[in-house]
């Protein structure tokens, strides 16, 4: 058609590469739940869908390439040609609005396997919810903005249009940002509570919460939703796509590495290698709490007197394995951290008196 390129080529080669590395990471991700810790939940189905909308979101974008993204009005020169590029790309835009809500709910749902506060469990369930409202509405809104629709695309098109989808824009990359910040703060208040050096417990933390970086990008993303205003609508929104799919691809990146700590550690020590250093990666949590139970009683079930009773202390120390199927055993299969729990037991010897 000869309308192919100006920034068409560099947007291609840049959600492209993205998408490479997207599928790079859900693949490991999907290995490690399912070969090392056989632990597949629904945050990595969730992550899989993320995959195939971002890799729509990108045949879309190509696209609209084809038919002039990425060039100025007068360059394309023929009007049916750059309104069928505004179309294909407000289809990306619903792809794009998707894989975003889609990655936010997966990081969501991981932070449910190992959350055990109920406060924090229904803030992640109302931030999921809010973002499943959001996503659902702009990404149908985008697209019925207008009566018929075919004027979304198209403003010669006679009809009216009902919603300033800019407006919408805005609320929902602006929610997206809250929602990534959120998620990055919540497991420190997770970690904290956790039995482990004080090292250890920033190296964890700071582990789950990269998201702060999906976060860096979604604040640029809604800088750059000015583009959806331009009078050169398929020019001025390239860096609006560019940053939509930088986005999800971080989003997902990030809520991977913690997942993929038990891959590194096999491909640096080996399947049934050990070292100092990966024996100790139990992390203990303390579930039932700090106190101990203290049993005194004889071997009648009644209870001795002070003056009878001499006490002897036994600390038994119970690892979580893959066999583990009670909660104990979720942070493990969520990430690959260990909990170990003391129980420590408190019985009475006696003797006849003489």
């Amino acid at each position: 058609m000869g309308v192919y390129g100006g920034l068409g080529p560099m947007t291609n080669a840049v959600l492209w590469v993205e998408v490479v590395v997207f599928a790079l990471f859900v693949g490991l991700r999907l290995y490690t739940r399912k070969y090392i810790l056989n632990s597949v939940g629904l945050d990595d189905y969730l992550v899989l869908i993320a995959l195939a909308l971002h890799t729509l979101y990108t045949v879309f974008v190509t696209i609209a390439s084809v038919y002039g993204l990425g060039k100025l009005y007068a360059d394309v020169g023929d009007p049916s040609i750059y309104f069928t590029a505004v179309k294909y790309e407000l289809f990306s835009q619903v792809a794009g609005i998707m894989v975003i809500g889609v990655g936010k709910a997966a990081v969501g749902v991981f932070l449910l396997r190992i959350v055990r506060n109920r406060i924090q469990i229904w803030f992640i369930w109302a931030c999921l919810a809010i973002t499943a409202f959001i996503t659902l509405f702009a990404s149908i809104t985008v697209i019925v903005q207008c009566i018929p629709v075919e004027k979304s695309w198209n403003p010669n098109t006679p009809g009216y249009c009902w919603l300033d989808f800019s407006k919408v824009g805005y609320t929902v990359g602006s929610w997206f940002v809250v929602a990534d910040f959120s998620f990055a703060i919540l497991p420190w208040f997770i970690v904290w509570d956790l039995n482990m050096k004080q090292k250890e417990k920033l190296t964890v933390a700071c582990g789950l919460s990269l998201g702060v970086f999906a976060g860096v990008c979604g604040i640029i993303r809604t800088k750059a939703l000015g583009g959806l205003n331009a009078s050169e609508y398929i020019y001025d929104t390239v860096p609006m796509l560019i940053w939509s799919a930088t986005e999800s691809c971080v989003t997902i990146m990030c809520s991977s590495i913690p997942v993929l700590r038990p891959l590194y550690i096999r491909v640096k020590y080996g399947k049934d290698g050990k070292s100092s250093s990966s024996e100790n990666t139990s992390y203990k949590l303390p579930i039932y709490g700090n106190g101990r139970r203290r049993g005194q009683f004889s071997k009648s079930g009644l209870e001795s007197s002070a003056n009878e009773r001499s006490s002897t202390c036994h600390t038994t120390v119970m690892k979580n394995s893959t066999e583990n199927t009670s909660n104990e055993n979720i942070l493990r299969g969520a990430a690959g951290i260990e909990r170990t729990d003391e129980v420590s037991i408190m019985y009475e010897q006696f003797g006849k008196k003489g």
